[in-house]
């Protein structure tokens, strides 16, 4: 099952977050790629240098993962707060 066969029109806003070294980066795109189709505020980043899992890991040892998670939640905090992507 894929998300990106599905009509996504209607969803709310939404964080893709992908890594640089991750198999389903591609995916990730694509799905990014669907929401936008289908009219969802979308934000979006390949993180670079990073692989799979690396936010649910909270790697905090690598500081470019610690920053690369700031990120995410910096982009979570943008949806909540209702501001449009840039």
């Amino acid at each position: 099952m894929s998300p990106v066969l599905a009509d996504l029109a209607g969803l709310p806003p939404t964080v893709v977050v992908t890594a640089d070294h991750d198999p389903l980066r591609n995916e990730g795109n694509a799905l990014a790629r669907a929401l936008r189709l289908g009219q969802v505020q979308v934000f979006d980043r390949c993180e670079p240098g990073m692989v799979h899992g690396f936010i649910q890991n909270l790697d905090l040892v690598s500081p470019a993962a610690a920053r690369a998670a700031g990120r995410w939640l910096d982009d979570a905090s943008r949806l909540v707060s209702d501001v449009t992507p840039t």
